[in-house]
């Protein structure tokens, strides 16, 4: 995230009004940057996002359906993974292979 974010010009104190569309309230400094940050990939035109999370972690549970909005919105696709020490990097790599590849699909439709 952090590379992606120089590379968009992350500010901090624009985040509560640029995600103020999709949020009516403060969710916690990582959910309300990862749901710019979601907006903003979408609004650049990129062909999908990943959404990463710990098993068990509320704040990026709870901002779920706000990413739903922004997939809606934009007409971007969301995969979201969640991982915890049991999860295999196999799983991770068929899941993510599989997301690349409905996305060339999805390129060559429209």
């Amino acid at each position: 995230m952090n590379i992606t974010n120089r590379n968009l010009h992350y500010k901090t104190k624009n985040l509560e009004v640029e995600t103020s569309e999709y949020c009516k309230y403060e969710m916690g400094p990582t959910s309300t940057a990862n749901i710019w940050c979601a907006k903003n990939y979408a609004s650049h035109g990129f062909d999908g996002i990943v959404h990463a999370k710990s098993v068990g972690c509320t704040p990026e549970i709870d901002i779920m359906p706000v990413l739903q909005n922004i997939s809606e919105d934009y007409k971007v696709p969301i995969l979201y993974l969640t991982y915890d020490s049991q999860t295999s990097d196999t799983g991770l790599a068929t899941r993510l292979e599989a997301f690349y590849d409905m996305i060339s699909m999805r390129k060559k439709v429209f």
